[in-house]
């Protein structure tokens, strides 16, 4: 059983998840860092701003008491002091003359900070600095910033200095009040991501259950459920190509046990034969024994051709059949018709066609031959041989087909002639010996490999035609068609005008 902690389902969810928690830890990080830098840029704000302020003041201000320019850094300093009212979070401190200078709040409403001492850090801070600016990590008030104005009221007066700082520490408290709620809700909608996470990885995956579930029901003895598809997605797609897997593993085990099946019947009759002739041997007369050696000698040799073709139907499953070159079809058309006489002198050769076509000129001829064999075993008188082009362009195919004038094979009959151990009827309704019924399907076999197929075109009472079609696409260089080609079906029968071979 499948562990759930490694199922896919499972590193789904986990993938889906991490992303989540990547991505919600990016904007709760990145949020923080932008609501800090928001206080940090108000504090400096805050503090420019003042001592911008306190330099204009210093400027342009003048004493109430006598209405002329200060005189004094501690009196221009109380003064504008005095009419500044700091926020909560913010401290102004003036030093001059040894003296800290400073407003008394506590008479005002609302918070503010307590006043500061000179010896308070802070103030050292600020006072011994070589900037004139800084944050300071105050050990009570957390971190503060503070910028500082060195001034003088008069030239002979010693330097002054006018001090700002603003604490930090409640717009922190703020900030991180503000990120526990965000990350509380990023919590809730991590957990809200899984468990849809959870639901999705479920939808997507139950057609791979399916598929899982049938693939684990599938035996050798049943081989018919199928995937249900729904939908047209990849996962419905994938539940079609497996149910397509399936139908050609059915039919190929079909295919598989009929053909056992009919292997093993060929081959105990021959091997039936054989045990019987041995077994009359030693009580046969001479000439008995003669006879049957010959008998058992010819059910062997029909026992080999028939391992033959079996092994070549067995490549030919397999691939790697053919080896195909550019053949000249004239010539191939005459050296079939030179090895067919050697056969019989019953060929008649009616048509030949001129052109080149990429085939395995061994395998074609093989085929023909065999259909040959067929019509001599099948017919009595003249077989035609005939090879022809038919169509043009792209769609040209090169025909090869030989024709007797037998009995005929009715239409019921032609589509399993071509099926393995699949054998006709002589005129008179019974079978001639020779054949395993293997040849046509070795036919077959060879028309597939070249992408095309065997024919048959029969007319009871008048004879057969059988042959080959193999696609033969005109290039743009090849030549225009010979007359013979043209008007090859014309010599087969004068009434047909369709480039195709006659029907009997």
């Amino acid at each position: 059983m499948t562990d759930r902690r490694t199922s896919l389902r499972w590193r789904i969810v986990l993938w889906i998840t991490a992303v989540v928690l990547v991505a919600l830890t990016s904007v709760v990080v990145i949020t923080r860092s932008v609501l800090l830098s928001q206080v940090t840029d108000g504090a400096n704000a805050a503090v420019e701003q003042e001592i911008e302020e306190f330099r204009r003041f210093a400027a342009d201000g003048t004493d109430p008491e006598t209405a002329e320019p200060f005189t004094s850094a501690n009196r221009l300093m109380e003064v504008y002091l005095a009419r500044q009212i700091p926020d909560p979070t913010e401290s102004i401190i003036g030093f001059s003359d040894g003296q800290l200078i400073q407003m008394d709040l506590s008479a005002l409403s609302g918070s503010h900070p307590d006043p500061m001492s000179p010896d308070d850090p802070l103030v050292r801070e600020i006072l011994t600095s070589p900037g004139v600016s800084g944050v300071f990590d105050d050990p009570e008030r957390g971190p503060v910033h503070w910028g500082r104005i060195d001034f003088a009221a008069a030239p002979d007066q010693p330097p002054a200095h006018l001090a700002v700082a603003f604490f930090t520490a409640d717009g922190r408290a703020a900030v991180n009040a503000e990120m526990r709620m965000i990350s509380l809700l990023a919590l809730g909608g991590l957990g809200t991501s899984v468990f849809i996470a959870w639901l999705i990885a479920g939808q997507i995956l139950a057609p791979v259950r399916n598929v899982r579930e049938v693939a684990a029901s599938i035996s050798n003895s049943d081989l018919t459920r199928r995937v249900p598809v729904h939908g047209n997605d990849e996962i419905a797609q994938l539940a079609a190509t497996f149910n397509a897997m399936l139908d050609r593993l059915e039919a190929a085990y079909e295919d598989q046990r009929q053909f056992v099946d009919d292997a093993g019947h060929e081959l105990r009759t021959p091997i039936t034969v054989v045990r019987g002739q041995l077994e009359l041997l030693e009580s046969s007369t001479p000439e008995e024994r003669a006879r049957s050696i010959e008998l058992a000698t010819a059910e062997l040799d029909r026992m080999a051709r028939m391992v033959n073709d079996l092994l070549t139907l067995a490549v030919a499953d397999a691939g790697g059949f053919l080896h195909p070159t550019e053949v000249d079809v004239a010539e191939l058309t005459i050296d079939i018709d030179d090895k067919a006489q050697t056969i019989s002198d019953r060929l008649r050769l009616v048509d030949v066609a001129e052109g080149t076509v990429v085939l395995d000129e061994q395998r074609v001829t093989e085929a023909i031959l065999e259909l040959y064999g067929n019509a001599l075993r099948y017919s009595e008188g003249t077989i035609d041989l005939a090879s022809e082009f038919a169509g043009t362009g792209p769609d040209r195919v090169l025909r090869i087909w030989v024709r007797d004038h037998g009995p005929g094979v009715p239409e019921e009959k032609r589509a399993a002639l071509f099926s393995r151990f699949s054998r006709g009827d002589n005129a008179v309704g019974t079978h001639r010996p020779g054949g395993a019924g293997l040849g046509l399907s070795i036919v077959q076999a060879i028309g597939e490999a070249h992408g095309g197929r065997a024919f048959v075109e029969s007319t009871v009472g008048l004879g057969s035609i059988f042959g080959l079609i193999i696609p033969a696409p005109e290039t743009a260089e090849a030549s225009e068609p010979s007359a013979n080609a043209d008007n090859a079906d014309n010599t087969a029968n004068p009434d047909s005008a369709d480039g195709t071979a006659p029907d009997m």
